[in-house]
């Protein structure tokens, strides 16, 4: 069992995905806490074995992240501490590029794209990896993006693909001291519930942690 801090909130459907997301966090045993204000941040986050990031935090929304808080949210992982981001978390504070570099990359906005929201096959780049376990190649309604941000040194383990070309979804990354996992999936609450979305999330907890 970890002790996760779940941060949530901002332009996209939370109020969908995150209520999912906690309940079978929960059911797995996990000790969750969930914010929408980020200010747990400011504090000690010693107590906490991994974030797990689902939330676009910039402005004009009013959530962004302060300098205080991108300290603390560098610092915690560089540290140590684990990462869980989802879907466009790594967009978040889009004027500080070290979001990026901690996240091993992401969505840039104004420059990222992705097909209509819909049905598509979600592969996997390297099955062995410790993130893809008990998962298999599936179909799910969701958004595959394209044109990320991609960090040196990321190992790509899920892709789509587009134009027939491989778009990455999901990697592992080392930030300092923290292990980082990234899943681009689980843009609404049906995304959210596919099973295989669940796996993915709970093998990168079991990762970070």
């Amino acid at each position: 069992m970890a002790k996760l801090l779940l941060l949530t909130g901002g332009s996209h459907p939370y109020e969908e995905t995150t209520p999912v997301i906690s309940e079978f966090l929960t059911e797995a045993g996990h000790d969750l806490d969930v914010s929408e204000c980020a200010s747990e941040l400011e504090g000690d986050l010693s107590g906490y074995d991994a974030i797990v990031f689902n939330s676009l935090r910039q402005e004009p929304t009013d959530n962004d992240l302060n300098d205080a808080q991108r300290s603390g949210f560098k610092d915690y992982v560089a540290g140590g501490g684990g990462l869980v981001s989802v879907h466009i978390s790594a967009a978040s504070t889009p004027d500080w590029p070290e979001m990026k570099k901690i996240t091993g990359g992401g969505w840039i906005l104004g420059e990222s794209w992705h097909p209509p929201f819909g049905w598509f096959k979600v592969h996997m780049s390297n099955p062995d990896h410790p993130l893809a376990k008990d998962v298999e190649p599936f179909w799910t309604y969701d958004e595959c993006y394209c044109g990320l941000d991609i960090q040196p040194g990321i190992d790509v383990f899920m892709h789509g693909i587009v134009k027939d070309e491989e778009r990455p979804l999901g990697w592992s990354f080392n930030y300092g001291d923290g292990m980082v996992a990234n899943i681009a999936l689980g843009h609404a609450g049906s995304s959210a519930l596919h099973p295989q979305f669940r796996q993915l999330i709970l093998n990168s907890v079991d990762y970070v942690c």
